[in-house]
């Protein structure tokens, strides 16, 4: 239990720790990305402004564009990667300072298809032949002597190396997180052992002391019973009405306490396991049969009507003693919770997929159970409705003894209920 335990908070743990560790990655690359893209924006604009300007003096003077250097003989001081393209009014290239080859095509067809308004910078990609990825940054602006338009200058740059080494950068990023999230998992799962040294210590000292005052209750719960049933049928003794009614009640509790008592010490045997199964060969149906011939008369109480159905041969490896103190649970508890004039149903079938089991559903036509009271029905203690079931001698225990019974046969146990029709447990037991 414990371990689950463990291993349930380090898996937590981890979890955070990857949604912190992405939350980290997308922010800082996103926000890398952001200050980038507007330094080199503000660049580019500032290279075209720059570049509208020499054209239209050299347009002034001399009445043409100025003729770009070559790559071979450039020495403008911003490097290989910025390019640039002038074209006059009738869209006729008049000068150009070309990228690098690879990109040159994949250019101009942005700038042939080019829609942004005068001096916006926008990001493109685009595919190259061999399967590479371009990315350039590119930026228009009119050239105007005056009011007369000149033509258009493109300046843009070509980013594809940054681009690959945030990329590079990113996935380092990712790898480097993968192993610290490793670390911090190995780490929550030596903080979480040593944070369950003190619940261990807790549970077993409380696990320790319902066995021993279980145990120890169980004598003088059996005493003061027999103390007062001894009293009750001694004849000599007159007793006021009062008193007999006082000894009726103190007998009914006394039955009650020593009931959970016995429930107490099961379910504190079960946690230390030291309650072992015998397993052997049995007619589940034919015990089936004397448990409700068992229950009957508190049935025809209640005038509820008990019906059977299934298999009449039904064999099980099971241990006999537990399998009937299980369908004794479930049988009384149908019996307590459904009004009078109801009824309750039994039955037994063979499945086969996906492995043989036998199932055991035992209905009622009860008030039901909510969805909330579902979840927690098999919980220690809990009861749906406590005053009735204070007023039926329910303690809150049979359903979790009842679902320890099917776990250590390896077995399930489920409800299904709807308000105001019913309820049916499900058990689900391997043959």
């Amino acid at each position: 239990m414990f371990e689950k335990i463990r291993n349930r908070l380090t898996l937590r743990y981890a979890m955070v720790m990857m949604l912190l560790m992405m939350a980290f990655i997308v922010v800082s690359a996103a926000g890398l990305l952001w200050i980038l893209y507007q330094e080199e924006r503000q660049n580019l604009r500032s290279f075209t402004e720059e570049e509208v300007w020499e054209q239209v003096g050299m347009y002034k003077e001399k009445g043409t564009f100025f003729q770009l250097p070559s790559k071979e003989t450039e020495d403008s001081g911003r490097g290989s990667k910025i390019f640039c393209y002038v074209f006059d009014t009738n869209g006729q290239l008049s000068a150009a300072e070309e990228p690098d080859q690879l990109i040159q095509s994949g250019v101009l067809r942005i700038i042939y298809k080019w829609d942004a308004a005068d001096g916006e910078v926008k990001l493109k990609k685009f595919l190259l032949d061999n399967g590479d990825r371009a990315v350039v940054m590119l930026c228009s602006m009119k050239i105007y002597d005056g009011s007369q338009p000149l033509g258009t200058v493109f300046v843009g740059e070509d980013i594809s190396d940054y681009y690959r080494k945030l990329k590079i950068l990113l996935i380092m990023m990712v790898v480097i997180s993968i192993i610290f999230l490793f670390i911090a998992a190995f780490a929550g799962h030596l903080l979480a052992g040593q944070a369950m040294i003190p619940i261990k210590q807790a549970f077993f000292r409380q696990r320790e002391f319902i066995a021993d005052a279980s145990h120890e209750l169980r004598t003088p719960l059996s005493v003061i019973k027999l103390s007062v049933e001894a009293v009750q049928k001694d004849n000599d003794q007159r007793l006021s009405s009062f008193s007999v009614q006082t000894l009726d009640d103190m007998n009914s509790e006394v039955r009650r306490m020593a009931k959970m008592v016995t429930d107490l010490l099961t379910l504190a045997r079960a946690d230390a396991g030291a309650t072992n199964i015998i397993k052997e060969k049995f007619n589940l149906a034919a015990m089936l049969e004397m448990l409700i011939r068992s229950v009957g008369p508190l049935a025809i109480v209640k005038e509820i009507k008990l019906v059977m159905r299934g298999e009449e041969m039904l064999p099980i490896m099971a241990d006999r003693e537990r399998i009937s103190q299980l369908l004794l649970i479930l049988l009384d508890n149908a019996i307590k919770y459904t009004p009078v004039g109801g009824k309750v149903d039994i039955l037994l079938t063979r499945i086969v997929t996906p492995k043989a089991a036998v199932m055991i559903t035992v209905s009622d036509t009860g008030e039901g159970i909510s969805e909330e009271d579902q979840k927690l029905i098999f919980e220690r203690f809990y009861r749906v409705d406590k005053a009735r079931s204070r007023e039926e001698g329910g303690t809150g225990l049979g359903l979790s003894i009842a679902k320890w019974i099917v776990d250590i046969h390896e077995g399930e146990i489920k409800v299904e209920s709807t308000l105001g029709k019913g309820s049916s447990f499900i058990v689900s037991l391997p043959l």
